[in-house]
């Protein structure tokens, strides 16, 4: 599903006070080339997914200095993405990352552009995201097969804010 057909379906969040984790919206670049004309033809990430397990992963240098005492200072924060729940075959981003080309890929063919933002404000970050295949749909015969997949950013993520599209 894309990820403008999927805000077409949303019923708008709140903007304000507590939210959910279904409110957040994951959305990545699965055109073959990577060259989607914009993010609302991103595929969505949420078709029998449980959880996409967004984290923040700062970095710090720790010092001690004579005068001043302990200091510490963040050098960078990568942002990544637990992708966990069932395979679901038809589904754009499923089938894109259990692809052989994804699965077994290396370098920029396995880097694909992202949004992630929140449904009401429609405001979150953009940036390129380094896909890493851990289940494809493993199980074992009558269980419900595994999808499992960690995404993680290339360089800062930059503001961003969702607009509808035709």
């Amino acid at each position: 599903m894309l990820l403008k057909d999927y805000m077409n379906t949303l019923a708008a969040a709140e903007a304000t006070g507590e939210y959910t984790g279904r409110d957040m919206i994951l959305a990545v670049d699965c055109t073959a080339n990577g060259d989607a004309a914009t993010p609302g033809n991103y595929a969505f990430v949420g078709v029998h997914i449980e959880d996409v397990g967004a984290e923040l992963n700062p970095k710090s240098e720790d010092r001690s200095y004579v005068y001043e005492g302990d200091s510490t200072m963040k050098t960078s924060a990568q942002r990544t993405f637990a992708i966990t729940g069932t395979r679901y075959v038809s589904d754009a981003f499923q089938d894109f990352c259990c692809s052989p080309e994804i699965k077994f890929g290396t370098g920029g063919t396995v880097q694909r552009n992202y949004v992630y933002f929140h449904s009401g404000t429609k405001t979150g970050e953009s940036g390129v995201m380094t896909i890493l295949v851990q289940k494809d749909g493993a199980g074992a015969a009558s269980d419900p097969a595994e999808f499992q997949v960690e995404l993680k950013s290339c360089g800062r993520p930059k503001s961003y804010t969702y607009t509808p599209q035709a």
